[in-house]
């Protein structure tokens, strides 16, 4: 099969990636799809708000580090100012939202579906974002040699490259989640700590992300070495994720163990 063929197996990968914690956690404690939609709403204002800012200063900011420090210096800091922008703009809204509405932080079933409904509204885009790269190329619409060629490239240095998109998203969710559950439960327990360390793992994430690209190694290594490299913030997530639901789930309100009256 030729790596556009493939990518319908990497659409449908991150769709079902992006599906499945979002049921599986409405299953495990009936919460309402408002607050999944919230986090996906919050989401994409922060996304649009960090493309404006990053199309306007990026250029030159990245452009002024690399001037002025070392090639080895300016790459790792133009990683990090990726991750600091990233999570200035897409976890401080979120900071932004339950200071305003400490009721974001009632419990840890709702501050972990606000995580999942950005980190899965992601997954999804981009997974149907691969599905009509495919669909243009297969119609023979205009683009279509440009998503050969995008697909080609990179799938030249990366064994199995269509389990690149699903394999990312399976990492990038936990973060997304611990990150937005980290800030929600921090403001409203007032754990400074917890709001901190929100912020660290995903400017951390996309730090390394945006490393990667400053470098320039996207295009010239396997990308199975930069879902590597992101693997122990994933790790990490995990058990900050059952931390939270644990300490702070709102045990039998409904007389079940972890479903909720969700009002």
């Amino acid at each position: 099969m030729d790596n556009v063929s493939l990518s319908l197996i990497t659409a449908l990968g991150m769709i079902i990636v992006a599906l499945i914690p979002l049921f599986y956690w409405r299953r495990l404690t009936n919460l309402k799809f408002r607050w999944f939609c919230l986090g996906a709403g919050l989401w994409f204002v922060s996304v649009e708000l960090k493309s404006i800012f990053a199309s306007l200063y990026d250029e030159t900011i990245i452009g002024f580090l690399s001037a002025n420090l070392p090639e080895l210096l300016s790459g790792a800091a133009g990683g990090l100012y990726i991750g600091i922008r990233s999570s200035f703009f897409e976890i401080g809204l979120t900071l932004l939202a339950v200071l305003i509405w400490k009721q974001l932080g009632r419990n840890s079933e709702r501050a972990i579906g606000i995580g999942i409904g950005a980190g899965s509204f992601e997954a999804l885009l981009l997974g149907l974002g691969v599905l009509f790269g495919a669909v243009v190329y297969f119609a023979g619409l205009p683009g279509a040699e440009e998503v050969r060629v995008a697909l080609d490239s990179p799938a030249e240095l990366t064994t199995l490259f269509f389990l690149i998109g699903p394999a990312e998203r399976s990492l990038t969710i936990p973060v997304h989640v611990a990150s937005r559950a980290l800030i929600i439960l921090g403001v409203a327990k007032k754990k400074a700590l917890m709001v901190f360390l929100g912020f660290l793992i995903f400017t951390l994430l996309d730090g390394v992300a945006g490393a990667a690209h400053v470098f320039g190694l996207v295009g010239e290594i396997s990308l199975w070495w930069i879902q590597l490299a992101v693997l122990p913030f994933a790790l990490l997530s995990i058990p900050l994720i059952i931390w939270c639901y644990k300490k702070w789930r709102e045990n039998g309100a409904c007389g079940h163990e972890t479903r909720i009256c969700d009002e």
